[in-house]
């Protein structure tokens, strides 16, 4: 006679439950033996399962802040390459502008007013440029573009040469216009937000500035002065002439240093991200292996118990087999 007694449905239901068990437990196993990490941390570490969890905290921090530093460089990089497509080659314009006045070289200052128009709609496609979908110069306002288009600004200092009798009063407009709190260029020119764009977290609580706005003084300098000798050039009946192309040659030389500067100020805060990024891709990795030895699984640990359990599973469905075919003439 069978060893085993007549199957009941309690015990067939047994069975298929322990066979569920044994299929959890072996995809669990298979898992751990593909990602080399332990499945259930909780019911493996027990007691030190929260030293682990604050491990995992510490470790998806650190790569949040690698993320945002990263999109940080790329912003300010940009904003290096928009900067200098905004001013490379002002100086040289400023220099060749003089020379140009001082030898009253008609034909060299038109050549120099051709060139300061394609500059002006150089720099204001540049400091209007955008980095994923945000506005580099606008400040807080990263959705709008920081300035109005080249045109806008040339008919208002046209505008400022036809009322001006003479270069001093054309210097005070200019002055009113460009750097008076909501004068001209505050009101008609610069659309983007007063403050400061967000700073990025590079530690624990440090913040660095590495942004610009078009509406810093270097920029101002280098549109007043670019606008200037372009209109200063159209307007060969001014008075001052001369005058008003000389302020804006040495304007545009000293403009061109300025920018250079905001563009080492950029520089400095890029290498400041660039060393906190290597302190954290060391602890990263420092962190990193700490956790994978804690919850890491033994690959030949893994392979064999995925043997012993499919194994279990084998005999199981052969016994579920069997027990499906008794009958009561077979069990008397």
């Amino acid at each position: 006679m069978a060893s085993y007694g007549f199957p009941t449905l309690l015990q067939y239901s047994r069975l298929n439950s322990a066979i569920g068990d044994i299929k959890q437990r072996s995809e669990q196993t298979r898992v751990e033996l593909v990602t080399g990490r332990i499945a259930d941390l909780n019911a493996e570490l027990a007691g030190s399962i929260g030293d682990a969890q604050l491990l995992r905290k510490a470790i998806d921090d650190i790569s949040n802040t690698q993320t945002a530093i990263t999109r940080a460089l790329g912003r300010a990089q940009a904003s290096q390459l928009s900067l200098a497509r905004a001013s490379d080659g002002t100086t040289e314009l400023g220099a060749n502008l003089l020379d140009a006045v001082n030898r009253r070289d008609e034909n060299a200052i038109n050549i120099s007013g051709t060139q300061a128009r394609l500059q002006l709609d150089a720099a204001v496609t540049a400091l209007n440029q955008r980095y994923e979908g945000r506005a580099l110069f606008s400040g807080d306002a990263v959705q709008t573009n920081p300035l109005a288009d080249a045109e806008t600004l040339l008919t208002d200092i046209r505008a400022i040469f036809a009322g001006a009798a003479d270069a001093a009063q054309l210097e005070a407009d200019l002055d009113a216009y460009f750097n008076a709190p909501g004068g001209g260029f505050e009101t008609n020119i610069y659309q983007g937000g007063a403050g400061l764009a967000a700073r990025t977290e590079v530690s624990n609580g440090e913040l660095v500035n590495y942004s610009a706005k078009a509406d810093e003084q270097p920029v101002r300098d280098l549109l007043r002065n670019l606008s200037t000798l372009i209109v200063a050039e159209e307007e060969t009946t001014f008075t001052d002439r001369d005058a008003a192309l000389s302020m804006a040659a040495t304007g545009l030389i000293e403009a061109g240093n300025d920018i250079a500067e905001v563009r080492s100020r950029i520089g400095a805060a890029e290498e400041r991200m660039v060393l906190a990024q290597a302190r954290l891709d060391a602890e990263y990795t420092a962190l990193g292996e700490t956790y994978n030895e804690r919850t890491a699984r033994d690959p030949y640990e893994a392979a064999t118990l995925l043997q012993q359990l499919e194994s279990q599973l084998q005999a199981s469905y052969l016994l579920t087999a069997r027990i499906s075919r008794l009958t009561l003439a077979n069990y008397i």
